[in-house]
């Protein structure tokens, strides 16, 4: 390899697993699991929360989850928008995310129902309350799913 080439390696950004997480203590499971992922897909770990501006966080919940994430030698991001599912949207357009984790959705319309919506070249996965890694398979059909059993 030239140096050229190695100069150029070094510039491509890796891939990126990412965990969004909200300010609540108990998304240090998906943290966990996110990590887990993202050492068997050699991958850089993300932790990323957005939030509305003006709205409250917990800030002890953060501090926590900001923790947690160094342990885990996660990079922590934290961003502010008026709209949470866009804003996250545009940080996977901007990186090179492989993977995406979220806790479990809510039925109907939600942030995770219109990410999963959007993309078909990365990989879903939903972390349950015991911390079980679980893929989202075709992940528009199940955000039409969730969304269809909210109107039921």
């Amino acid at each position: 390899m030239t140096d050229h080439e190695t100069a150029l390696v070094a510039l491509t950004p890796r891939p990126k697993t990412v965990v969004c997480v909200t300010d609540q203590r108990r998304c240090d499971r998906i943290i966990r699991a996110g990590q887990v992922l993202s050492e068997m897909s050699d991958t850089d770990l993300t932790v990323l929360n957005v939030a509305k501006p003006g709205v409250r966080q917990d800030p002890d919940s953060l501090e926590y989850l900001f923790e947690v994430s160094k342990e885990k030698d996660a990079e922590m991001v934290l961003l502010y928008s008026e709209d949470v599912a866009k804003a996250i949207i545009r940080y996977i357009k901007d990186n090179k995310v492989a993977y995406l984790l979220t806790g479990i959705p809510q039925e109907g319309e939600s942030v995770t129902t219109r990410i999963w919506s959007k993309f078909t070249h990365i990989t879903f996965f939903v972390v349950e309350h015991n911390g079980e890694l679980r893929e989202v398979y075709n992940p528009a059909v199940a955000a039409r799913n969730l969304v269809a059993a909210k109107q039921a």
